[in-house]
């Protein structure tokens, strides 16, 4: 990996994990080619996009940003089938409440070992404008309690 530039975030300001995600995605995308990502369906909301990425379509068979929909078990088992094909380091992002719908393939990776990374956002029980149904409750203590899972939180 190249080093980061001199002018790498600072950290300084109060903001969302999420917008600092997206800008050392901005730092990591151009140095590494084989980062491929994507959302399922929440691109802006979860930053998972970095700039300079272009969508991979019929298209842009070079693309290296996937746009899944609103499909959390089928991002997550392409995400674990392109880090087990070999040549990528693959991510995918959505937000909390919905890691649910992933879980076979989030527990397979686990299982297998597999380098993929799981990007879940709005993970508080704060959230208001959506209500209960964005709300995770009982997402982390699950996920904690996947063998082999390894989870991060700021």
């Amino acid at each position: 990996l190249p080093p980061l530039p001199e002018e790498s975030p600072a950290f300084d300001k109060p903001l969302a994990t999420r917008w600092w995600s997206g800008k050392v995605l901005d730092l990591l995308a151009p140095r590494m080619p084989e980062l491929v990502g994507g959302s399922a369906d929440l691109t802006p909301s979860n930053n998972t996009k970095a700039q300079g990425m272009e969508d991979f379509s019929p298209q842009n068979p070079t693309g290296r940003y996937l746009r899944f929909g609103v499909r959390e078990h089928g991002m997550g088992a392409i995400l674990n089938g392109l880090n087990l094909h070999g040549g990528f380091r693959a991510y995918g992002g959505t937000f909390l409440v919905f890691s649910d719908y992933m879980r076979p393939a989030v527990r397979l990776a686990a299982l297998m070992g597999t380098p993929t990374i799981f990007v879940y956002t709005h993970d508080s029980i704060a959230l208001g404008e959506d209500g209960p149904t964005h709300q995770p409750i009982e997402h982390l203590m699950s996920l904690r309690a996947m063998p082999g899972l390894w989870g991060l939180r700021p």
